[in-house]
């Protein structure tokens, strides 16, 4: 990726750009802090620790790969959020939304949704996907109206996964380019 896309006229200046590698702390900060909003996922986070030292290594094999895209959301010059776009597939007509997350301390202020509407307008101009998809886990509701807020619908498919010794139910969800 070339260029920084930008919202202009919002909050300082919304924008993202690829993931750097300084991103990782305060990125893994969120995540743990989340132990504390989300009383339903703290033990989940102690079975899987995560360190900015594990983020880099995840995605040192990807980072150069053509259809994967780690984001970064910035407002200004404060690091606000993190996603991933990726392509699922050969077909290169589909991104798959991941990992989306949004500082803690400004959470419920419309930050996520500026976020996901870049990343969506990036996606379909950019990219050339004809469609975005992305999976929520059942008990995250916040996320998943923030997706409902930005044009995503539940499509037909619910998944199942088996994650640290507990079910998780995955509500797939999609937008199209129209």
């Amino acid at each position: 990726m070339e260029k920084d896309l930008a919202k202009n006229g919002t909050r300082n200046q919304l924008r993202l750009r690829p993931y750097q590698s300084g991103d990782a702390k305060v990125i893994t900060s969120w995540i743990h802090s989340e132990e504390d909003q989300r009383k339903w996922s703290a033990d989940r986070y102690e079975k899987y620790p995560i360190t900015p030292e594990d983020m880099q290594e995840q995605y040192r094999s990807v980072l150069s790969a053509d259809d994967f895209f780690p984001m970064t959301a910035l407002d200004g010059d404060k690091i606000v959020g993190h996603l991933i776009l990726r392509y699922p597939d050969a077909d290169k007509d589909t991104i798959r939304f991941g990992f989306v997350i949004v500082d803690d301390t400004i959470r419920g202020k419309g930050y996520g949704k500026e976020m996901l509407q870049l990343a969506i307008q990036y996606a379909f101009e950019i990219l050339k996907a004809k469609k975005i998809t992305l999976g929520v886990f059942e008990n995250n509701p916040e996320a998943y109206y923030c997706y409902k807020a930005v044009g995503f619908e539940e499509n037909e498919e619910i998944l199942y996964f088996e994650c640290m010794g507990e079910q998780w139910k995955c509500i797939e969800m999609e937008i199209g380019r129209n």
